[in-house]
């Protein structure tokens, strides 16, 4: 078994859209009224459209599929970030054995991740 592709389920693509594509740099290759095909450094995820959002959850607490975008510098990636309106659940990184990450609100109360490794 082979990891196939990633999806993201929301229920307004039209954020979705302008959320990954212009906030987040991702290219639309696809679309339609039901889906969004992205691409991004070769990495592709489709998101669908879905009807209601995810239900409130405390991230890193309770369970979930978290996407993890990886940054040379993240300071620099969530000042980045907030500059285009991205809101981050941590004010700063947080930090683990693998590195510092941050978490931010993507549409349709998915939650994603950025990430700065070890040294």
């Amino acid at each position: 078994m082979k990891l196939a592709m990633m999806m993201v389920l929301t229920p307004d693509l039209a954020e979705a859209r302008r959320f990954y594509g212009e906030v987040l740099g991702f290219r639309v290759i696809a679309e339609d009224d039901r889906r969004l095909t992205l691409e991004h450094d070769g990495a592709a995820f489709q998101v669908f459209r879905c009807e209601a959002p995810a239900p409130a959850a405390r991230h890193g607490a309770s369970a979930a599929s978290v996407f993890v975008f990886g940054v040379a510098d993240i300071d620099a990636a969530m000042a980045q970030l907030t500059a285009r309106g991205v809101r981050f659940i941590h004010e700063r990184p947080a930090v683990s054995d693998l590195g510092r990450y941050a978490a931010f609100q993507a549409p349709g109360g998915n939650v994603h991740e950025i990430f700065q490794p070890a040294a």
